[in-house]
């Protein structure tokens, strides 16, 4: 059996740098091209982050080409587990997030990955937490993403009280908080200007309404930042024909992966299991 290959890359202008791991399985001299994953990770998180490297090897072990990157202003630099970029996080907006993303898939058709054997006609997007919501809206605007999947996905990006947002825009940031004291998550009012700016594009619900693109969405019952209605709220706002919605009992808002991914989980594994198999159905 062939070796998985990994490789690293760096692509997009130096003030929105993205860095990603590219991975896939050669198929033993057939030379078959591949439906290809993009997973977005969402708020806080990285592609180093606790199960996200396994995420991307299960999927390459699957029969797909895996991506799996760090948006440009997540905070994280050159190296891979340290936030560094505190600067670029401040600033970070759904609309860099959404652009990180169309400058992945360009690079999917240009030719940044030319000797990877990528099927471009069959791209599916994966977003966990915040990172389903951007998943959401770049594939109901791009038509190069053909299916979506949903893990845990928030149903709308403002998640702040008008109070909250008063304080915030008095002060010009708000700081949140960190398990790390040296590790200060500061946000500047960019974000909340992006999405008065542009609320009709940054509207989740809108934009499921709009998808008519097969769509998975995978919820766990025990999800405290995301709770389960947001899930039925995504799948009563979608096309039914073209939707699927699973609930997993008891699972949190990782499925129990932690970081450092250690010890495998069953219910992340299941995840993978079900996102799989759905994928290869929809990108057949």
């Amino acid at each position: 059996m062939a070796e998985l290959i990994e490789r690293s890359f760096q692509i997009g202008p130096t003030h929105a740098r993205i860095r990603g791991d590219i991975r896939w399985k050669p198929d033993d001299g057939l030379q078959e091209k591949l439906p290809l994953l993009t997973v977005c990770h969402g708020f806080k998180a990285f592609k180093d982050w606790g199960p996200f490297p396994a995420i991307g090897r299960f999927f390459a072990e699957h029969g797909f080409v895996s991506i799996v990157f760090n948006f440009s202003h997540n905070g994280i630099g050159d190296e891979p587990r340290k936030f560094s970029e505190r600067e670029k996080f401040s600033v970070n907006t759904i609309s860099q997030e959404l652009e990180d993303v169309e400058t992945i898939l360009n690079a999917v058709d240009g030719n940044n990955f030319s000797d990877v054997p990528v099927d471009r006609s069959k791209i599916g997007i994966i977003g966990h937490s915040r990172g389903g919501g951007v998943a959401i809206i770049k594939a109901k605007e791009d038509e190069r993403i053909k299916a979506v999947s949903g893990w845990s996905t928030i149903s709308h990006f403002d998640r702040y009280t008008e109070e909250q947002k008063r304080r915030w825009r008095e002060k010009g940031f708000v700081d949140l908080p960190s398990m790390n004291a040296l590790s200060i998550f500061r946000m500047t009012t960019a974000f909340l200007d992006d999405l008065d700016a542009n609320a009709g594009r940054l509207n989740i619900l809108k934009a499921v309404k709009q998808l008519h693109k097969p769509f998975l969405i995978i919820q766990g019952t025990a999800d405290i930042p995301v709770p389960k209605k947001e899930a039925e709220t995504l799948y009563d706002s979608s096309d039914k024909s073209l939707t699927e919605i699973v609930f997993l009992e008891g699972a949190g808002h990782m499925y129990g992966a932690r970081h450092p991914y250690k010890k495998e989980s069953p219910n992340m594994t299941r995840v993978l299991e079900l996102t799989s198999t759905w994928f290869h159905k929809h990108l057949s």
